[in-house]
């Protein structure tokens, strides 16, 4: 028996060639896939997958950004501390005043210019934050001929404005930026930035002349033999200077800057570490040895 050849053409038809002798055979054309569109059904379950793993991603790409956040405040206060340390080998190797002139009176015969360090009280606060740290950061000298302002006018200084706003704190390492996205209507920077640790263990002369606050004074590095543990800066928000009694500004800080989380502290030797509310020591400095450490940079007595 003979049989057709079959030859696929063009158009989706097949041709049965002819055989001599034979009669032509018809085209016939393939069967063509079915489309059809998605049921409402289909559609919904779709939409409840891209939900289900939009609300796993979301959370996913917050902590990503609080990580960064965090790494970036970590970084601002190393800049910080590295600062203040720098600082305190220009000046016999003591820590600046949290707050000038706090315990440091002007002994008799003596001017403020001649005790206090230079731009001990740039924003006429004492803050650490608004003179000695934030000159050494900013208004070096090389900075001042660079902004052609050394004496400074109408309150700037190296084009910075100093104010007790704590304009001049915008867009430097001591600004949070974690704080100001999560309060972006809160204008004072002070708000924004972080506190210093007063509680650092002052010097024994304190103990034989009289002082306003002994805490509110410089403070010799070699004292403070546990620096490593030592707290030197945190996040804070309503203070910039902090102490042991001040404990709950930091939680409710850590509570409102990082939701529940961690907060930034950096240490004496310089390192960094994010804190949660139940790693600040809460035990008496006077008696925890814990406590001390972190508080007073020493043991307890």
């Amino acid at each position: 028996m003979k049989f057709a050849r079959i030859r696929v053409i063009r158009c989706g038809l097949v041709e049965r060639t002819r055989l001599p002798g034979k009669i032509p055979a018809m085209k016939t054309p393939l069967p063509s896939p079915r489309l059809r569109g998605m049921t409402l059904v289909e559609l919904l379950i779709v939409l409840a997958i891209i939900v289900v793993l939009a609300s796993m991603l979301f959370p996913s790409l917050n902590k990503m950004k609080e990580i960064t956040e965090a790494m970036k405040s970590s970084s601002n206060l190393q800049q910080i501390a590295a600062a203040t340390l720098n600082w305190s080998t220009d000046h016999r190797n003591k820590l600046p005043s949290p707050q000038y002139p706090g315990g440091m009176e002007v002994p008799p015969g003596t001017s403020e210019e001649d005790f206090f360090p230079e731009h001990w009280d740039l924003a006429d606060s004492g803050l650490w934050l608004d003179g000695v740290i934030f000159a050494e950061l900013y208004l070096k000298e090389e900075n001042l001929e660079a902004a052609g302002d050394e004496e400074g006018e109408d309150g700037k200084t190296a084009g910075y404005t100093i104010n007790e706003e704590g304009d001049h704190l915008k867009g430097t390492f001591f600004e949070s930026l974690r704080s100001v996205k999560k309060n972006p209507l809160e204008k004072n920077w002070h708000k924004h930035s972080y506190a210093m640790n007063a509680n650092l263990q002052y010097d024994r002369i304190y103990n034989q002349v009289d002082s306003p606050d002994p805490y509110l004074t410089e403070k010799t590095l070699a004292n403070l033999v546990f620096s490593p543990q030592a707290m030197l800066y945190i996040d804070c928000i309503e203070l910039n200077v902090v102490m042991f009694e001040d404990r709950q500004e930091i939680v409710d800080t850590i509570e409102q800057r990082w939701d529940g989380g961690k907060a930034i502290a950096v240490y004496l030797d310089g390192h960094a570490e994010r804190l949660r509310a139940r790693d600040i020591p809460e035990e008496s400095p006077e008696t925890d040895r814990e406590s001390s450490r972190f508080w007073r940079g020493v043991d307890p007595k």
